[in-house]
């Protein structure tokens, strides 16, 4: 029995090894590449070892142990095949050199070229020029063959041109023996062993390279752009430490976890963030150098190809297959959820009847029926506002959006349909609105009074008249009368009440800062506070005077072709304040314009008569109606998961979620361990009431995870969210589940995202799905995603239970 190297021996214990970490890495992690801890206590990201994992986490509160695991497929396949690729070609090329000497020439000086240019530049250049869209394991491998092809070439010739020379190679070409034949039975066996060695050379090579190119932010697979600081709002009050944005790739590859280990804090006091990654790769080169050496070694001196057909080498080969094959057999995690996703896609009927659904899928109701019904008689907006001026132009809430055009409905306003006369009102500022007073609380501590710092300042109302006409203002700026005093300028509420008492019979408040505020009265830590108004000082009837707020853009296009620009006149002003908090009354600085006390600007009004006239819409009735929503719980576990279907649709038909909600809770029929509320939610009228009444119903108002289903009309879906930790889950729910999807590439923006009824749910995370593209059925793709979340739920899948 021929003995065998020790080297060769521990070379094939490092062979399995990384077989075995490569084939079930992912399988015996701890935990999904999808699981975030985003908040653990008074633990701060991220987590050292041993206090939420046992080799700590990355900044966005993953485990390290579990990304290093799941990533050593991806990252050793293009090592090895990388290192195998350039090791093949440059013995190809150093083979046909030897035979055409005009090649020879060719490769040696192509080889000096290609050796002087750094393989990473070269990999990047390709990668970002070359490729369009993600970059792909076999993309990731070409760009590392362009250059390092060179190396294994030269050593390849060499010992090609000494074995040529060698007297059994001449005596073999004298008796005739061609140099194909020569070539394969004579000089390849005693190329094996420096073979052996390059292959491990390049595959090291390989591996640092691969780190190179993290650190430059290239990684395989889709990227993403994982942003958690909703989702820490969710969890707990916001800290600065607490906020974590990174670019990840669907695939955690190593030169990613390397990449997203830079900055100052991960190399002085979170070593262990590049430390963990890093020790995977020097494991990894180690364990390859030591699979070459033994290679080489064992069969310096013995023809390797007389061991291929030898028991050894079967045995060898049969373990290989039988590895293979068992990665294959064994299920992935939770692959019994995957049931659970295809029963809920063989129920989808076209047509189903929701409410019968809901009676036969084993849910139970929280009340005497599913049925949540609610008698609403309420004042409400029933049409678009609207501002029309002559000679000028249109803007209107359908046609712009609530970030540009915003009716307020609260207790001073009303809603009504008229026609007056327009005036420019400046600020609307009147120094006989404000006593003087000592002192007050500004934005920087204490700070003369508005009446103190106003008292010699132009009345705007002795400039226009607003008798029965429309008033347009411009938000007041903020007076600096020192350098860390700041006096708050004339708030919302104060300005639209003085011109009404004044006889204005319509205000049009422009505020620079509406774009920015969110849609809804809530999202995450920023607060709409015209809507917030309207909540906490509800309107007393339907008939009165219009109030709307106008961005800059806005009043420009109604104002600006009448001789006033708004926005000339906003940043004539003095600097931006940086410091605040937001909304239109007491305390609201952040991005407002700063004038100093004794700026000329203050001393002139541009109020004026505008000589046209306007046309303002602002419908408002009283309403009465019964929403039905229809509501029901799993029985026996208390409910984690909320899944939200909207009706009717915001935008199209209703049809597609009502199909699959029905699909879906129909496949709950006889299942245990699952905790989920399924809410068909009516929209129709008093949205927020709604949502409220079933939130107090449900007896909670935080959720794990809310899955809205809403606009799914089109061919495959989206997931809108504003909470990152929630864009890899979904992405990878919908991949294991077949549904047609397209990859979510970060989170949505949160100025604009929004959901009927999401104000009665504050502090829960959740993710809309909708459809995009022409034409399509998505019905089958979204009862099989709801199936696989409950069937994960059901399983204590840990990145749903909070």
């Amino acid at each position: 029995m021929r003995r065998i190297d020790p080297w060769f021996a521990i070379g094939l214990v490092a062979f399995f090894a990384l077989l075995f970490v490569a084939l079930f890495g992912e399988r015996i992690a701890p935990y999904e590449p999808i699981y975030f801890v985003v908040n653990r206590g008074d633990l701060q990201r991220p987590y050292a070892p041993g206090e939420v994992y046992p080799l700590g986490s990355d900044v966005l509160g993953r485990d390290l142990l579990s990304l290093v695991l799941a990533g050593a497929r991806a990252t050793l396949i293009i090592a090895v095949v990388a290192g195998l690729a350039r090791v093949f070609a440059g013995l190809g090329i150093a083979v046909a050199a030897s035979w055409w000497r005009p090649l020879r020439a060719f490769a040696d000086s192509l080889a000096e070229i290609v050796s002087a240019v750094p393989a990473t530049l070269v990999a990047v250049l390709i990668v970002l020029i070359f490729i369009r869209g993600d970059t792909q394991i076999f993309t990731f491998v070409g760009a590392l063959l362009v250059t390092g092809w060179a190396g294994p070439y030269r050593i390849a010739r060499t010992e090609i041109d000494r074995l040529r020379g060698s007297p059994f190679s001449e005596s073999a070409l004298a008796l005739g023996v061609r140099r194909l034949p020569l070539f394969a039975r004579h000089h390849l066996p005693h190329l094996v062993p420096i073979l052996a060695v390059s292959t491990a050379q390049q595959a090291v090579a390989s591996l640092v390279a691969v780190a190179e190119l993290g650190v430059l932010g290239i990684f395989v697979g889709a990227t993403k752009f994982v942003n958690l600081s909703e989702s820490v709002g969710a969890v707990t009050f916001l800290r600065p430490t607490d906020v974590g944005a990174l670019w990840i790739s669907e695939i955690p590859e190593w030169g990613g976890l390397l990449a997203n280990g830079r900055g100052i804090q991960n190399l002085w006091t979170t070593r262990w963030v590049i430390l963990v990654p890093g020790v995977a790769f020097a494991v990894a080169a180690m364990a390859i150098s030591a699979i070459g050496l033994g290679i080489a070694r064992q069969y310096q001196r013995r023809n390797a190809f007389y061991d291929i057909g030898s028991r050894g080498a079967a045995a060898l080969g049969t373990l290989c297959v039988l590895a293979v094959l068992a990665s294959a057999v064994v299920p992935e995690r939770y692959a019994a959820a995957l049931d659970w996703a295809d029963a809920a896609r063989a129920r989808v009927t076209i047509g189903a009847p929701l409410e019968q659904a809901f009676a036969e899928s084993g849910l139970r109701p929280i009340g005497a029926s599913f049925a949540i019904e609610r008698r609403v008689s309420q004042i409400q907006q029933t049409g678009p506002a609207s501002v029309n001026v002559a000679g000028a132009g249109e803007v209107s809430e359908e046609a712009d959006g609530p970030t540009e055009v915003l009716p307020v409905l609260y207790s001073a306003s009303g809603g009504a349909v008229l026609d007056a006369p327009i005036v420019y009102a400046s600020w609307g500022i009147s120094p006989s609105d404000h006593p003087q007073t000592p002192t007050s609380v500004g934005t920087s501590g204490s700070a003369p009074s508005l009446g103190s710092v106003v008292k010699d300042w132009i009345d705007d109302y002795r400039v226009v008249d607003v008798r029965g006409k429309v008033a347009v203002i411009l938000r007041m700026p903020n007076i600096q009368s020192g350098p860390r005093s700041i006096t708050q300028g004339q708030d919302f509420e104060l300005t639209v009440t003085n011109a009404l008492k004044r006889g204005a019979v319509a205000v049009l408040y422009i505020d620079p800062g509406l774009p920015t505020l969110p849609v809804t009265t809530f999202r995450g830590n920023l607060i709409n506070p015209y809507r917030r108004l309207s909540e906490t000082a509800p309107l007393q009837g339907p008939d009165g005077p219009p109030v709307i707020v106008l961005s800059l853009n806005a009043g420009e296009r109604i104002l600006g072709p009448l001789g006033v620009s708004p926005t000339a006149i906003w940043n004539a002003m003095g600097r931006t304040a940086t410091t605040g908090l937001g909304g239109p009354g007491p305390g609201f600085a952040f991005g407002l314009k700063l004038v100093q006390s004794d700026d000329p600007i203050t001393k002139t009004s541009y109020g004026r008569d505008l000589g046209t006239w306007a046309h303002v819409e602002l419908p408002v009735a009283r309403v009465a109606a019964t929403p039905k929503s229809l509501v029901g719980v799993t029985p026996g576990e208390p409910s984690r998961v909320l899944i939200w279907a909207v009706m009717p649709a915001t935008r199209g038909s209703s049809r597609p979620a009502t199909d699959a909600l029905a699909a879906f809770i129909r496949s709950l029929a006889g299942r245990t361990g699952v905790g989920v509320a399924v809410v068909a939610f009516d929209r129709s009228v008093d949205t927020l009431g709604n949502a409220r009444a079933i939130a107090d119903l449900l007896g909670r108002t935080r959720w794990d995870t809310i899955v809205v289903l809403d606009d799914l009309e089109g061919e495959q879906l989206r997931f809108d969210t504003i909470f990152g930790d929630l864009i890899p889950m979904f992405d990878e729910y919908a991949n294991r589940a077949g549904a047609r999807a397209a990859i979510t590439r970060g989170i949505s923006n949160p100025e604009t995202w929004s959901w009927p009824g999401m104000e009665a749910f504050p502090k829960s995370r959740a993710t809309i799905i909708r459809a995009t593209g022409a034409g399509g059925d998505v019905r089958g793709d979204v009862a099989a995603l709801l199936g696989y979340v409950a069937g994960r739920d059901a399983l204590a899948a840990p990145e749903l239970r909070r």
